[in-house]
């Protein structure tokens, strides 16, 4: 029994020591943003701020307007993919999930095999046909690829989420008269919300913080992503701008914060569900 409790301990102080190790650079970037541009160059290096100020948040949000811009191409173009992502594997899963039909199995390696390829491989075709469509530099040019590289992963944790439901459950919705329609929107999607937790995070981390993808398809700098356009800030300042730099990157990680802690709750559970039972 003691040795158990030694076990654990140190267990837990190793996991500590490595949480400290990731969290001390968002820990820097935070006291950076909160310190005076003189004090950010002053040497020798501090972490706490002897004074604080928040003009860089003043200025990043207020007189940045390129950053603006590339907030808001960010929110759009997450906000279009994770609402096509959602509905699409929440249906999609269903089907996989709780109905037999012709070639389901097949669909199934389809997914799997889509996501056993890394994402950099479908970049260049995507970019020869999105160049021939002529839709780069506009938002359809990362909504469409966005979600076809996300789709899968949505389809396989619905899948293995809705598969997890009793069949009683389904059985009682059928007697009561539901519809198809009604099983789903009422009964199973109710009882889903973990994997579609799981899905939405997942999906919302991958779109929010990609690059390649946004820096390929979206040459012109009034499209531009909020990872691509911070690059683009740093270039343009021309300078150590550390100060400005830090609010931009914080105000970035932002939402993914928000994202999660609003739907935490349901992350574990759907992880669980959708790997074992899918």
């Amino acid at each position: 029994m003691i040795r158990k409790k030694s076990t654990l301990l140190i267990l837990y102080l190793i996991a500590t020591l490595v949480a400290l190790i990731f969290l001390a650079p968002f820990v820097w970037i935070i006291f950076t943003s909160l310190k005076p541009s003189k004090e950010v160059f002053s040497y020798p290096i501090t972490l706490f701020p002897r004074s604080i100020t928040l003009e860089h948040y003043e200025y990043v949000i207020f007189k940045m307007s390129d950053f603006r811009r590339y907030f808001w191409n960010s929110t759009i173009i997450t906000g279009v993919s994770l609402a096509i992502i959602a509905i699409s594997s929440s249906l999609g899963g269903y089907a996989l999930g709780r109905k037999n039909f012709w070639g389901k199995n097949w669909f199934i390696a389809f997914i799997l095999l889509v996501l056993a390829i890394p994402y950099s491989v479908y970049l260049i075709p995507i970019f020869i046909m999105e160049t021939r469509l002529g839709i780069k530099n506009s938002y359809l040019a990362l909504i469409l690829p966005y979600v076809a590289l996300n789709l899968p992963w949505g389809l396989f944790i619905m899948m293995g989420t809705f598969r997890g439901v009793p069949s009683e459950i389904e059985d009682a919705a059928r007697i009561d008269g539901c519809s198809e329609y009604q099983l789903w929107s009422k009964i199973m999607l109710p009882l889903a919300k973990p994997g579609l937790a799981t899905t939405i995070i997942i999906t919302f981390i991958f779109i929010w913080q990609e690059f390649i993808y946004a820096v390929t398809l979206q040459t012109d700098a009034r499209w531009k992503t909020l990872p691509v356009g911070i690059v683009h800030i740093r270039d343009e300042l021309q300078s150590l701008a550390y100060d400005n730099l830090s609010v931009a990157i914080i105000l970035s990680l932002l939402p993914l914060f928000i994202v999660f802690v609003a739907l935490k709750d349901f992350f574990i559970k759907g992880i669980v569900e959708g790997g074992l039972k899918g």
